[in-house]
């Protein structure tokens, strides 16, 4: 319940940042000018977009008192989508009369800063800080740490948060002899574990005993001398050196990949010589013409992907995005993403997937029907297609349960949103149709061909019946003949 309460206050955040920004800009002259449609109008849109932004990025769901850059970079970014997909909206409505050049980039800066601040107060009142240890009569361990390096940082950040007033850190040892009488997080550097004995000495005579050596790099990272050294001093017990680096960072014994993990390092490590090489201009030029129009179509599809956002809420409610793991180029895995279409489905770990699979029509409402249908779910891939994970023609990516056996050439391109399989029969397709039928593809592809696929592709979504056709035929059409060949 608590993180909606965040939600609604990052959205007061950026509706109230938006009328500061008009404010600031040229007071109300709409209103006053007896237009308050066009506030309403530019409110609403705001609203809309954050909601479904918001919604997407998961910023309401951070615990404020932890908030870090990380989270504070993610809240940033999430703002910046608001306004422009927010102002994409209103350009493609009315072409923004309304808005001044200045007010966005001026909604964005008082978002963040109103968000932000709100953050770094909650952990400023409520943090880490405030829950640290209260200070204990226990004799505190005096320590020296070795490695001037980011693991050190984290220990200086562990002990300030969780054993605060009891370790002292007398100073830092690094093998780099340039390095000395430098500093390091506010630490003197003393020199190199060589000088350790003779330190000891002196903190010994000013009253400090060092009672542990903390190692904040490996041990075998040390030269041969040093590490000798800090393990004769741990012999004879004069202090105890600690591998922080070591137990922060545990080896892992290996073990044997199975299952979709196997297939992944299969088709990455063992079976590049299966894949084939695509030759000519084309593939390049492809991957040019996919980002040019992914990139426009993103645009031009923003309100689409708004309204398919609010479709999904209220037919089957939260998370709105549907990923699943998928073999792309090469067999490197990566997320593909949809809207969600089904009501969520408990299953068994022995339960078999296709039986599983046979059930999913109970769970698909008819507006999931719908935007399946129209293919409406996989607008979210228009970003893998600019990101470069996939392409908007290509074999269809399929889950390695599914894939065809030696199946490893359909993995030379990026897969596709559509293909030359789709339009040939698509589900009906048995894997090892689709990999006929997919080789055939990879092996003539060309740009004519490419527009050709994405043309037949509307007229299925259009009229589904097309699909039915004679499978025989086209795969006698479509056997291998010689060498792959692009226009």
């Amino acid at each position: 319940m608590r993180k909606y309460i965040y939600l609604g206050y990052d959205l007061l955040c950026i509706v109230l940042a938006l009328l500061v920004a008009l404010y600031l800009r040229h007071g109300f002259p709409l209103i006053q000018e007896g237009r308050p449609e066009d506030i309403y109008l530019l409110l609403a849109v705001t609203l809309g977009t954050a909601v479904c932004v918001l919604l997407l990025m998961h910023t309401h769901t951070s615990m404020w008192r932890f908030t870090s850059s990380s989270e504070l970079a993610s809240m940033m970014l999430a703002v910046a989508v608001v306004v422009i997909v927010g102002n994409t909206v209103l350009f493609t409505i009315s072409r923004l009369d309304m808005m001044p050049r200045s007010v966005p980039p001026m909604h964005w800066a008082l978002a963040v800063v109103t968000m932000g601040a709100s953050r770094l107060m909650a952990r400023h009142l409520f943090g880490p800080e405030r829950h640290s240890s209260k200070q204990q009569s226990a004799l505190k361990q005096h320590v020296v740490v070795v490695g001037a390096c980011h693991t050190a940082e984290l220990y200086f950040e562990f002990i300030k948060r969780i054993v605060q007033h009891q370790v002292v850190v007398e100073g830092v040892l690094d093998s780099d002899k340039t390095l000395t009488h430098r500093l390091f997080q506010k630490r003197k550097i003393l020199g190199t574990p060589a000088d350790l004995p003779r330190l000891l000495e002196e903190f010994h005579v000013h009253g400090i005993h060092i009672t542990h050596v903390i190692l904040a790099q490996l041990l075998d990272d040390l030269p041969m001398a040093e590490r000798n050294l800090l393990l004769e001093l741990e012999q004879r017990k004069v202090v105890q050196v600690v591998q922080f680096a070591k137990d922060m960072a545990p080896q892992f014994q290996p073990r044997v990949v199975r299952n979709h993990e196997d297939f992944y390092h299969n088709m990455t490590e063992i079976a590049p010589h299966s894949y084939e090489k695509p030759t000519g201009a084309y593939p390049y030029v492809k991957r040019t013409v996919d980002v040019a129009l992914g990139s426009m179509l993103l645009v031009v599809c923003a309100p689409l992907l708004l309204l398919t956002s609010l479709l999904v809420v209220v037919d089957v409610g939260l998370p709105l995005i549907f990923w699943q793991k998928r073999p792309g180029l090469y067999g490197r895995a990566f997320n593909l993403y949809k809207f969600r279409t089904m009501r969520r489905a408990v299953r068994r770990l022995d339960e078999d997937r296709l039986a599983h699979k046979s059930g999913d029509t109970l769970r698909t409402s008819a507006i999931g029907k719908m935007l399946r249908r129209l293919r409406l779910d996989e607008l979210p891939q228009l970003f893998h297609i600019v990101a470069g994970t996939m392409s908007f023609v290509g074999p269809r990516p399929l889950l390695p349960d599914d894939q065809p056996e030696g199946g490893q050439v359909r993995l030379s391109v990026r897969p596709g949103v559509t293909g030359w399989a789709q339009i040939h029969g698509g589900d009906k397709l048995t894997p090892k149709e689709k990999l006929v039928l997919d080789v055939w593809y990879i092996r003539h592809m060309s740009f004519m061909l490419d527009l050709t696929i994405m043309v037949r592709t509307l007229l299925v979504v259009l009229k589904e019946d097309m699909r039915d056709i004679h499978i025989s035929t086209v795969l006698a059409e479509h056997k291998p003949q010689g060498p792959a060949t692009h226009e």
